[in-house]
Order: structure tokens, then sequence, then C-alpha cells
């Protein structure tokens, strides 16, 4: 009897598991008419860069950085598009028609970002295949930049604070022909620190410019504590490539009154003014236990007894 219950919950668990083995193993592909369309955005370096501003904002969160495999623990797993095997069993179109329509937890995109966007993730995506091969009627040849490649280490992050304007600039500087030089396509995140996550205030994907620049701006009425005295936090995203780069510096917030963070009872006062319905719920959770513990105690004893 008892190994034919074990042998059910085994099956009952293997069938539960199979769509999700399922989902995993099996390949999402589009119609062949899908399949054949074109990009309808040209290939070009400022494709790839604006591709890049929106993969940032919309795409790094599941996908993670390209070419690190650092994606979250979805089933199926989001797409490392570092990973040359997806590009060469995904054309251009392909890639825009699953951005647009979706599937399952990839959500459809077709109503969130333009064709222009859509159009430029694809391109900055197609930039990590390495046989991919613009056609030389959408390629659109750009004068390169050196900064783009040349400038190296040791790297540089420097912040201002404008008052005056609720404005905080944070700048990447790396070392060109023993020169400082601006970094360029960097992204930096740019934040107030606060109780449980630091506040983001930069724009999502929001990334370097040609000056190494990344300007944010802050709101200058945000309540931070009696002194009204926030602080800021600033650094570099890529610490793989740049090193631990970050900087803080304090910001002039709004003053509160320390009643209002200690005296009110809530989740994220301390621990004296804690919500008197979680203490009344942990005590009765401990009540029960307790109880339970002490019925499976006696009843241990009671047929104890009985056996003797």
């Amino acid at each position: 009897m008892k190994t034919k219950t074990i042998t059910i919950n085994i099956l009952a668990v293997l069938v539960l598991m199979m769509p999700f083995s399922l989902m995993a193993q099996s390949d999402w592909k589009v119609s062949d008419a899908k399949r054949k369309d074109s990009n309808p955005i040209a290939y070009s370096d400022k494709s790839v860069k604006a591709g890049k501003v929106v993969f940032l904002a919309n795409c790094k969160s599941c996908h993670g950085d390209v070419g690190k495999n650092n994606g979250l623990p979805l089933i199926p797993k989001p797409t490392d598009f570092g990973e040359q095997a997806f590009h060469d069993a995904n054309t251009e179109g392909s890639i825009f028609h699953k951005i647009t329509d979706g599937r399952a937890t990839m959500p459809a995109y077709g109503a969130i970002l333009s064709e222009q966007q859509r159009g430029d993730v694809v391109n900055y995506i197609r930039s990590f295949d390495a046989n991919f091969k613009p056609t030389a009627s959408a390629q659109v040849v750009e004068t390169p930049k050196s900064n783009d490649t040349e400038v190296g280490a040791p790297y540089f992050l420097e912040v201002k604070v404008d008052e005056a304007n609720s404005e905080v600039s944070a700048i990447l500087m790396g070392t060109f022909n023993g020169a400082k030089a601006p970094v360029v396509d960097a992204e930096i995140f740019i934040g107030i620190k606060r109780y449980f996550n630091n506040l983001p205030i930069m724009e999502a994907g929001a990334i370097t410019n040609e000056e190494g620049v990344i300007k944010a701006i802050y709101p200058a009425d945000l309540p931070s504590g009696e002194k009204g005295i926030g602080e800021l936090v600033v650094y570099v995203v890529d610490q793989e490539k740049f090193g631990e780069l970050n900087q803080s510096a304090e910001l002039k917030l709004i003053a509160t009154h320390p009643s209002h963070f200690s005296e009110t009872r809530a989740l994220w006062a301390n621990r004296g003014n804690f919500p008197i319905w979680l203490l009344v719920t942990y005590l009765s959770m401990v009540l029960i236990a307790w109880g339970v513990m002490g019925k499976v105690v006696m009843n241990l004893f009671k047929i104890k007894k009985i056996g003797n």
C-alpha cells in the first residue's frame, strides 16, 4: 500500500512538471512569412545605440547582461543574446515578431514599444551575431568615434550636484593617450539611498552621452528624516569592465518630523512601533504551534500507556 502511494505521488509530480519541461525544451518558432520579414529599421550604429537604451530599460531585467548568462531563473530561461546558437536559429524577422507578439512569460511589446524602438532592439541584438552582415543598402556608415573603442583604464567617476535646479550629473572618464577622455554608452545608476532599495532617479536605460555624462533630476520635495538630508548613490553598472566605481553625495531634501518615522506604527517603523496586528498574529501562530506540539506529545504518552 505504501509503495503504491509513493508511486502515485511521483507520477503526479512528473505530470505537473511536464508542461514546464516541454516549454523549456521546445523551440519558439514563428511562421515562415514572419521569419522571412526584414527588420523595418535599417541597421546602423545610431540604431544599435538606440536599441541598447531600449534594451536596458525594458529587456535587461529578465534577459540580464548580454553574454553573461545572468538572466532571471524563469522557465523557460530568458535567452542570453550573446549565444551564437540563438542567432543561428533566428532571422531578424523572427526576432522582431517575437518582440512584437510575445509568448508565455515574454510580454508582447507590440503595444508597448514603437516599431522604431523594436527595430532598434533587433539591431542591437543582431550586433552580437558574429555572422551577421547587414546588407549594403541597409547599412548606414557613420564616422567612427575614437572614444567608442579606444578609451581605456584607468576610469574616473565624478558627481556634480546642482541644488538650484535639483539636477545631478554623473561623469565617467577614461584614459586615452595619457589624458582623460569621456566614456560613451556606459550605464550608470543614479539614485537616492532609502530604507530597503535605492530609489533610482535616472531615466530607465540611460547611458553616457558623447561627453561621458548622464544627468538626472532628483525630487527635492522627497521626505528624508529629521535633518532633511538624503544620500545620493551613483555607481557604474558594468563593474566587470570599469571596476568598482561609485560615488555618494548629500542632497538637501525635505525634513520630516521624527514622529512620522518612529511614532507611527508601520512595517517600516522601528521595532518599538511595529503594528499591533502583526504582534497579535505572531503570538497566535506561536501559541498554535506549541499547542499542536503539546497535543502530539500527550498522544504519544497515551499510546505508550495503552501499549503497556
